[in-house]
């Protein structure tokens, strides 16, 4: 029984971390489907496709999103937009200092 326990705990924390590095994306998306959607964050409903694509439900509408994350910076587009990852976008250093 002990080590059902066991099992129990470790899956949870498993689960947790996963759910965690899952939840900027998801925050981000639900940002940018309020604007879209032209509808509260709390009206809407994010839901998490294959492959860090998300459909988005809300006020009779919906809108579908592309995201990709590098740890916690993640960054979101819409359908129609074009797609640029974190490691191909400009160091926003090197922008400011010219």
């Amino acid at each position: 029984m002990r080590t059902f326990h066991l099992c129990i705990t470790i899956a949870s924390f498993a689960l947790g971390g996963c759910l965690l590095f899952q939840q900027p994306a998801e925050s981000l998306v639900l940002v940018h489907a309020s604007k879209d959607l032209d509808c509260p964050q709390d009206e809407i409903r994010a839901v998490e496709e294959w492959g860090g694509k998300f459909k988005a439900v809300g006020c009779g509408r919906k809108a579908y999103y592309r995201t990709a994350c590098d740890g916690l910076q993640c960054v979101v587009h819409g359908e129609g937009e074009a797609f640029v990852p974190w490691r191909d976008r400009p160091d926003q250093l090197d922008r400011t200092a010219r």
